[in-house]
């Protein structure tokens, strides 16, 4: 006879988080020690090139964000902004792990999928190729969050309280 073991926990938050918070819990703190937090976001077409009288079209998709406390700015991979058809506003020059890059960056729309935080509309990001990023997977396959395809940076991080607990694999978002 074999036996099934379950087990039950409770995570106690003081204070309350805020209305509207965001709250992801694991088991164990692994989950957020191996891979970092990552979220599913949605990419679009920036809003303010969508004014009536233009031949833009909204072009959309929904790909994993990772959270990148060292990066200054929300980066995409180059492959998104090909696949979305955005157009570069300027360039920068970003600090990689590789050294530095000069990038182009781009406008978008940026929200968050399944969840109640603001989105943020005309967002000035850059972009590099992320090693390990495959956009066809990406396309067909959102359950592959290691996937993940944009830099989530200190210029939306900054806007939010987060509040991160290790042990027990728990991140807390409130705008």
């Amino acid at each position: 006879m074999s036996h099934v073991h379950s087990t039950t926990f409770h995570v106690n938050i003081t204070p309350q988080p805020q209305s509207g918070s965001q709250v992801h819990v694991q088991q164990s703190p692994i989950a957020l020690c191996n891979l970092g937090y990552n979220m599913l976001i949605e990419l679009s077409t920036a809003s303010a090139f969508l004014k009536p009288g233009t031949s833009t079209i909204r072009n959309t998709i929904s790909v994993w964000g990772h959270f990148d406390t060292g990066a200054g700015i929300t980066t995409i991979d180059q492959s998104l902004a090909q696949h979305l058809g955005l157009n570069p506003i300027g360039q920068s020059n970003i600090r990689t792990a590789n050294g530095n890059a000069q990038t182009n960056n781009y406008a978008a729309d940026v929200s968050f999928v399944n969840s109640k935080l603001n989105s943020f509309q005309n967002l000035r990001i850059s972009s590099c190729n992320l090693a390990g990023f495959n956009l066809a997977n990406a396309i067909v396959n959102k359950q592959d969050h290691t996937n993940f395809g944009v830099l989530i940076g200190r210029d939306i991080m900054s806007k939010w309280s987060l509040t991160w607990h290790g042990p027990t694999s728990t991140v807390l978002i409130a705008d």
